[in-house]
């Protein structure tokens, strides 16, 4: 991006009354707490002005990149000559009975909250996840036996600048991705669940289990990005655990001591140490048990190489 793009770009947002900032990092914005410098972030407020946003770098050929809670995403140490989209202010939540229409930028704990407060059950989990909605959906997020899939039932995107409405069958679900995560072509402005109706204690009682279950079996100690790998008949943290892989450390990354599916920051990990441990295990596994596990986690600025 040239800096006469950069300055029309920084007019183009104030115009739109779109907040920007300018030489962020990736760092700043994920969980794992790595990546390299962003050309320039913006933080549209309301659908429209991301839809504005959005054509407007697509006119102009700049690539760009939606981030919410960044739970999921390993960025490159490189800078990104580009556009991060954050969803951090399209947060709002509104509730008819049953149904819950949640903005992709609302976080899960905020979505977890609500639920337990007007006593709606089937969403328990979104309380253990350190998501946004937008994030969770296109990654078909879950844990303790439930996932985004069993709830949602349509989902609005923008796609080619059009805002389109898609039914849970379109979404094209599978083991922690959709099609929105495999094609890269949708961004997702809001989501509408179906839930069901309990008492706001019993609710609580269920989220109370999980989080305590959490407690005892993740890292939270550290910065992660979750599990960063997953096999759609395996479980591969179980494996890894067997293949003595915990506490294996590359740089400041190590596959934790508490669950081996997950690799934490030490306090000083580089994109690459993160990404060298997730080929080591990955490896691992097929070497040992002759499974090619996934990366769940979604990969930024990295060459195709």
């Amino acid at each position: 991006m040239t800096n006469g793009e950069l300055e029309f770009l920084l007019a183009k947002m104030k115009k739109f009354s779109v907040q920007s900032c300018q030489n962020l990092a990736f760092s700043q914005l994920t969980t794992l707490g790595v990546g390299g410098t962003i050309k320039l972030t913006v933080y549209p407020d309301t659908p429209r002005k991301f839809k504005r946003s959005v054509s407007l770098l697509e006119k102009l050929r700049v690539k760009y990149y939606i981030v919410g809670k960044g739970s999921n995403i390993l960025a490159s140490d490189d800078d990104f000559d580009g556009v991060v989209i954050s969803t951090v202010k399209l947060s709002a939540i509104k509730i008819r009975g049953a149904s819950v229409k949640a903005y992709a930028g609302v976080s899960t704990a905020k979505l977890a909250l609500e639920l337990k407060r007007k006593g709606l059950s089937g969403g328990e989990f979104f309380a253990c996840l350190p998501a946004s909605v937008g994030g969770a959906v296109v990654c078909n997020a879950g844990c303790y036996g439930q996932n985004v899939e069993e709830m949602v039932k349509k989902v609005a995107v923008l796609y080619k600048g059009k805002i389109k409405i898609l039914s849970a069958k379109k979404c094209g679900f599978s083991k922690r991705n959709s099609i929105f995560k495999r094609t890269g072509k949708y961004a997702v402005l809001y989501a509408v669940f179906k839930f069901v109706k309990s008492t706001p204690q019993a609710v609580y009682n269920t989220i109370t289990d999980m989080k305590c279950k959490k407690a005892q079996s993740q890292p939270l100690n550290y910065r992660s990005a979750g599990c960063v790998l997953y096999h759609d008949r395996v479980a591969v943290s179980k494996l890894l655990d067997e293949s003595g892989l915990k506490g294996l450390t590359i740089g400041g990354a190590q596959v934790s001591l508490k669950h081996a599916g997950f690799v934490v920051n030490t306090g000083d990990a580089t994109s690459c140490d993160v990404y060298s441990l997730i080929r080591r295990m990955r490896e691992t596994l097929t070497a040992n048990y002759g499974i090619s596990a996934k990366t769940e986690v979604c990969l930024v600025n990295f060459s195709k190489e």
